[in-house]
């Protein structure tokens, strides 16, 4: 068997997809929904937006007692609310930067404890500090008993603050007694990642030292305000009409999380939410280096389709049906207490945002269900918009006014868009950059990607030819190192410019030229 394997660059295949179409959702899906045990108990909000233009919404509320407007009313978000505090941070950077020690910023930490505990390790959850602190302890949990665990009886008696969500706030002396005593210390910090909840109430003391007012009023006015957030908030809702609240006899978490608000203490709506994830997009509070700095993953795990962010919990599924097959990458924060449950996500390949709420006593479950349910077909039907977009705007050939020099482009199967043609001033280039790159010129190919992110959508747009190096039927190497193509762009240069690099004319969302950078030509499009 001859031809092709593709390695594409790491980035875009093509660019996201403006205007995209509404997502329609197949009659599966509604009856996948409606099939499953928790749904009927469940009140469900959903909402998903492709580069800003709405896509799809669904909501569902079981009972007589329906609101008219779920995606205007408030749910319990949980630790999505670490997406605001680390965006917090990060806006504060004049005055915390991401490697000081948290010791900077929080007086009365022990110094020996947490002098190498950074910003950074608390946000991306390798600071060693462990999960809750005293909330949850199981010799403050009514009616446990040491012998369901054959626990020996201890004389230490710990504080009853902070015990659970709704308790007794633990003040300020108290929180830091807790982290300063050794039981509770972080432990190897920058080692493997360990969920930890507390990890985000420092960073929330941090933000308040450097602003001077709570945290709850800093997070306000730097991310609320600014975004239009009009219906999000730290404070538990007294009226059920805007709000999913819990009823009689229900065990939810609806009473004030108190010193973990920054870490799962906001209230919002799925439009305030979605309206979040879009100003991301759209750099409306960090700028595109900035965001795109965040969004790096900045720990492994044991699993091949997950990495971990700060605090993005970076999922890369690969059962996803586009028409190239390859790990997608989904930016993804979950959140959940008992009757409530979130799953923010970003998939910045597609210009995609999902938000998903729940409430009840299945929230959690049904989230989980639903995150594959909907975030799959919706990506599949991205990915055929960006497709589409990319045959009407780039595909065609492109000619000197002289004509002997032209580019041809289609979209096949492949990654990117397939160089059928390309001649400048009559030689074949395609073959000649293959052999410049020690590549086997005498069946060479190469594709076109949009590697140049600050220039996409704009009248200039930068892609790059990169040459196939894979061949069908030769097996992978040891840990797929023949697929290098990080290590493969701006291999060759004439008089200073890059050979690879090809920049399109655009007018009106459509390429009408294309410069070839080294080569100091620009050729119309023809056809």
């Amino acid at each position: 068997m001859t031809g092709q394997r593709y390695c594409p660059p790491p980035g875009l295949l093509l660019p996201p997809p403006n205007n995209a179409q509404p997502f329609t959702p197949t009659i599966k899906l509604e009856t996948t929904l409606k099939s499953n045990l928790w749904f009927n108990e469940t009140t469900i909000a959903i909402k998903a937006s492709i580069g800003g233009t709405p896509a799809f919404e669904y909501a569902h509320q079981p009972g007589s007692k329906q609101i008219s407007n779920l995606h205007d009313t408030k749910f319990r978000i949980a630790s999505a609310t670490k997406l605001f505090t680390v965006l917090a941070v990060l806006l504060s950077r004049a005055q915390i930067g991401w490697e000081d020690s948290i010791t900077q910023f929080v007086p009365g930490l022990n110094d020996a404890s947490y002098n190498d505990v950074t910003i950074g390790a608390l946000a991306g959850q390798t600071s060693g500090l462990g999960r809750f602190g005293y909330v949850g302890d199981l010799s403050l949990t009514p009616g446990f008993s040491t012998a369901q665990l054959g626990l020996p009886n201890s004389a230490r008696q710990l504080p009853g603050c902070d015990a659970f969500p709704g308790g007794k706030p633990c003040s300020r002396d108290q929180v830091i007694a807790m982290f300063n005593d050794a039981a509770y210390a972080p432990t190897s910090p920058n080692s493997g990642p360990l969920y930890s909840n507390i990890a985000y109430n420092l960073l929330g003391m941090a933000l308040e030292q450097v602003h001077s007012q709570s945290y709850e009023q800093a997070i306000q006015e730097l991310i609320f305000d600014p975004i239009g957030m009009r219906n999000s908030s730290f404070d538990t809702p007294s009226n059920g009409s805007d709000a999913i609240l819990p009823q009689a006899g229900d065990q939810w978490f609806a009473a004030p999380f108190g010193n973990f608000n920054p870490s799962g203490g906001i209230w919002s709506t799925p439009n305030d939410m979605l309206l979040f994830l879009e100003a991301l997009q759209t750099h409306k509070l960090l700028s595109p280096a900035q965001t795109r700095k965040w969004l790096q993953p900045s720990s492994l795990l044991p699993s091949l389709q997950q990495l971990l962010g700060a605090p993005w919990e970076i999922f890369r599924p690969t059962d996803i049906d586009v028409a190239v097959p390859r790990p997608i990458d989904l930016y993804t924060k979950a959140g959940g207490v008992s009757g409530y449950s979130s799953h923010e996500v970003l998939v910045p390949e597609y210009g995609v945002a999902l938000t998903i709420h729940a409430a009840g006593k299945y929230a959690t479950m049904a989230v989980q269900n639903i995150l594959p349910l909907v975030a799959k077909p919706l990506i599949a039907h991205a990915d055929e918009q960006a497709r589409a977009q990319a045959t009407t705007k780039y595909v065609g050939t492109y000619r000197s006014a002289e004509g002997n020099s032209s580019i041809t482009l289609a979209l096949d199967d492949g990654p990117g868009l397939k160089i059928e043609r390309a001649f400048m001033n009559g030689v074949a280039i395609i073959p000649a950059l293959a052999a410049v790159q020690g590549v086997n010129p005498s069946d060479a190919s190469a594709r076109l990607y949009p590697t140049g992110a600050d220039s996409q959508g704009s009248e200039k747009e930068s892609w790059s030819i990169f040459i196939n190096r894979m061949k069908i039927g030769e097996g992978r190497a040891f840990a797929e190192l023949d697929c290098a193509s990080w290590n493969w762009g701006d291999a060759a240069r004439y008089a200073g410019q890059p050979l690879d690099r090809i920049v399109f004319d655009m007018s009106q969302g459509k390429a009408v030229g294309v410069e070839l950078v080294g080569w100091r030509t620009v050729l119309k499009k023809v056809e």
